[in-house]
């Protein structure tokens, strides 16, 4: 006759001790408990009438106490302690091992060890939050990357996940501000997961430092992140005509960045109303123009990735520079003579008389010069000024002659002078940005040499 046994333990559809003559504890329970685990052990001894009832108890035991996710109760003499699945524990599961004692597996008797283990929510803080640890990491120039991962369990009646997305923000720029109290950092990559029950969730997060404004006010804009602004100087100093020529430089700022999808969707807005006017005012910040312009802009929208991307061309003029901007200055001389050849009718046919007949000796200027803003067509024959000294520059490089002081009766006069003037606009009219206006000047002047009859014979040059 079976004794009563004031424990019982249930895990499933198995009940062990009390008065079941089937399936007897034998023995004490064993219970170990740490800050998030649960495991229970406990011998039972299955006692039948016959071998198929052995059995058939047995394996009833076994499919039992391998099932998952079930609730357990150990109660003593009528004071028990209860464990709900997914309430007062997570992730139950049961197990158990037949390790063949003599003394019990004998006749219709068999020994079975049954463990359950679980993860406990006992004792976890109100947020949920398990496990935290942080990473600090340096690049070349001292910028700082910050890991940050860890685990939550469900609290307050939610899930696991649900307490990491309602605490996760808290508990990083917490650490965030003890590591760095002036520091500003954004997140730029986050992971996590959670398991089949929702019971427990895992997260990574990695912050980059911003050390470089994202707008033209505001160092960490909502809208932006993982942004990136480079610029790059193309300027070229091919050769000209004259000495200390400040050409027109240009320089191409790029800028990169990610939208932050649960703060705004629109990429055109946000080159049109942050980006563009920024990118700007870098370039003005750094390179300090007299003028400028955006020559060239490219702008690329990934709207797949939510990713801008923006380059632009600017072309300018330094603070040093001049209004002249290029030139290019040549002169040549075009000689022609005629010879008298008179025949003397002798036996070589070849007997000439040869005498000095007339020539010309010409001057040829060739000038082209660019330069900011206006400029006129220079007027050089029967101006009323004149130039003091022949053959130097004026303030736009252009050449001086004797002008305006009619015909000279020895020496040079102009006999012809093409100057033409045209004028461009460089930069887009419909984006607001400043346009240059250059003018380029194309010269040519002809002089012609003579000298005065009666004079004595020179040589002119």
């Amino acid at each position: 006759m079976s004794v009563t046994n004031p424990i019982t333990i249930t895990y499933a559809g198995l009940t062990a001790g009390g008065a079941s003559g089937t399936y007897q504890l034998l023995g004490p329970y064993v219970i170990e408990r740490t800050y998030r685990s649960l495991r229970c052990v406990f011998d039972v001894i299955v006692v039948a009438s016959s071998m198929a009832t052995l059995q058939s108890s047995s394996n009833t035991l076994e499919t039992e106490m391998r099932k998952r996710d079930e609730d357990l109760t150990i109660d003593l003499d009528g004071s028990s302690w209860d464990f709900v699945a997914d309430t007062d524990y997570y992730n139950p599961v049961g197990s158990c091992s037949k390790s063949g004692d003599s003394e019990t597996d004998r006749g219709f008797s068999r020994s079975y060890t049954c463990v359950v283990e679980a993860e406990l929510a006992s004792d976890i803080p109100a947020t949920g939050l398990l496990e935290i640890r942080y990473a600090v990491n340096y690049d070349v120039s001292k910028r700082r990357m910050v890991s940050i991962e860890g685990s939550y369990t469900p609290a307050g009646g939610s899930d696991a996940i649900a307490s990491y997305e309602s605490n996760g923000d808290t508990v990083c720029n917490a650490f965030l501000t003890a590591l760095s109290p002036s520091g500003t950092f954004e997140l730029v990559e986050e992971d996590h997961d959670e398991d089949r029950l929702t019971a427990n969730a895992n997260f990574s997060r990695q912050y980059l430092e911003v050390i470089f404004n994202q707008t033209k006010t505001t160092l960490d804009d909502t809208d932006i992140v993982d942004h990136t602004v480079i610029f790059t100087d193309l300027s070229q100093h091919p050769a000209d005509s004259r000495e200390s020529i400040h050409r027109l430089r240009r320089v191409v700022g790029a800028y990169q960045c990610g939208l932050d999808i649960r703060e705004s969707t629109d990429l055109y807005a946000l080159f049109d109303d942050k980006v563009k006017a920024y990118v700007v005012s870098i370039f003005e910040d750094n390179y300090n123009p007299q003028v400028f312009a955006i020559e060239d802009r490219k702008i690329a929208y990934d709207e797949t990735t939510k990713r801008l991307s923006v380059s632009l061309q600017f072309l300018y003029q330094t603070t040093d520079g001049e209004n002249v901007v290029e030139i290019t200055q040549s002169v040549a001389y075009r000689e022609a003579r005629t010879i008298d050849y008179t025949p003397t009718h002798e036996a070589d046919e070849l007997s000439l008389y040869a005498d000095v007949g007339w020539a010309t000796v010409e001057r040829v200027w060739t000038r082209t010069a660019v330069v900011l803003g206006d400029e006129i067509p220079q007027r050089r024959i029967g101006k009323t000024a004149s130039y003091s000294e022949v053959g130097e520059f004026d303030n736009i490089g252009s050449i001086r002659f004797a002008a305006g002081k009619g015909v000279s009766q020895d020496g040079w006069n102009i006999m012809s002078n093409n100057s033409q003037v045209s004028e461009q606009w460089i930069g887009d009219p419909s984006d607001g940005q400043t346009q240059i206006k250059l003018s380029t000047i194309t010269e040519t002047v002809v002089e012609r040499l003579h000298h005065k009859p009666g004079v004595s014979t020179r040589s002119g040059g």
